[in-house]
């Protein structure tokens, strides 16, 4: 049985936006934060229609409390899961439900290889949001969210708790709904996130700046491509035009500043190596020429500059 209360490890964009859907549909949250950000709880949420509401924000230091930990989401970014999972694995009971929501691939195969002492589920979001100061999260853009089990062969047990998690979630104000083939929507997701992400970082703009840019909706468009013959080589099932999807997603999420993009500017890591890499990487594996995709992770990586402080 789930009970009402969910932990978000993760204090991201995602994160915090999936907080302030808890406390809007009286589910209890609690973000867990580093030690120097719980002292800043009150947030301003800029909401779809660009109307402000302050938000009580219900947070803790990871190492604030004892108490033990049943259900917890994963919003970290790709690169920060495995550390992320040790540092809370203290308070996380046997069989805690842990939820991985987070860009890009390869994350949730080394969890469940590494922590298999727990119920790990997939869940997708297309829900835009960016958190440009702790005390200030701009929702912007509406999506989907789906959850399922990741392994296509998943028991009946975790088919069944992935579909009671969905159920319970959809009374968050956002579209919520299960999937037990969400694999397939991961690889859809992690095309978009190819096609938009990197090219944000390459010309410095919003999503939705990118279809405005001709140039850029090339090499989208020749990304995208390379994704649809990944994805037939490997027998995932896709839509035939994942171009068309992408800028979709972009028009949908116009005003939103990618993840990777913030993360460039601030001089952190990115993800580019579960997102544009993995694609990479898997393409190499089958003989498959992936060379935009390719061409996207070195700009990135090029570009990187961390921050000195």
């Amino acid at each position: 049985m789930l009970n009402n209360h969910w932990y978000i490890l993760g204090a991201g964009a995602i994160g915090t936006l999936l907080s302030c859907m808890f406390q809007k549909a009286n589910i209890q949250s609690t973000l867990l934060v580093r030690t120097q950000l719980a002292d800043h709880p009150n947030l301003t949420l800029v909401e779809l229609d660009g109307s402000h509401q302050m938000i009580d924000l219900p947070t803790q230091a990871i190492n604030e409390s004892s108490l033990p930990i049943t259900q917890l989401v994963l919003t970290t970014k790709a690169h920060q899961s495995h550390q992320a999972m040790i540092d809370i694995q203290s308070r996380l009971c046997e069989g805690a439900i842990i939820i991985v929501m987070q860009n890009g691939m390869g994350v949730i195969e080394t969890l469940t290889a590494k922590f298999p002492q727990y119920r790990i589920i997939a869940a997708s979001t297309t829900e835009g949001a960016n958190r440009p100061t702790d005390n200030y999260l701009i929702h912007a853009g509406s999506g989907e969210t789906w959850i399922g089990p990741f392994s296509i062969n998943a028991p009946l047990p975790m088919l069944a708790l992935a579909q009671q998690i969905a159920g319970q979630w959809q009374a968050l104000p956002m579209k919520v709904r299960y999937d037990p083939q969400i694999n397939h929507r991961l690889w859809t997701k992690l095309a978009i996130n190819c096609a938009i992400n990197p090219l944000t970082v390459k010309y410095q703009c919003r999503n939705g700046e990118l279809l405005q840019n001709p140039h850029a909706l090339s090499i989208m468009e020749d990304v995208c491509e390379e994704l649809q013959c990944l994805m037939t080589a490997k027998q995932i099932p896709h839509n035939n035009d994942l171009f068309q999807i992408a800028k979709q997603v972009a028009l949908n999420t116009r005003t939103n500043i990618s993840s990777m993009l913030q993360d460039h500017k601030n001089g952190r890591p990115t993800e580019i190596d579960y997102i544009n890499g993995y694609v990479v990487s898997n393409g190499e594996a089958l003989g498959i020429s992936i060379e935009h995709n390719r061409q996207l992770v070195n700009t990135v990586r090029q570009d990187y500059k961390p921050l000195l402080g």
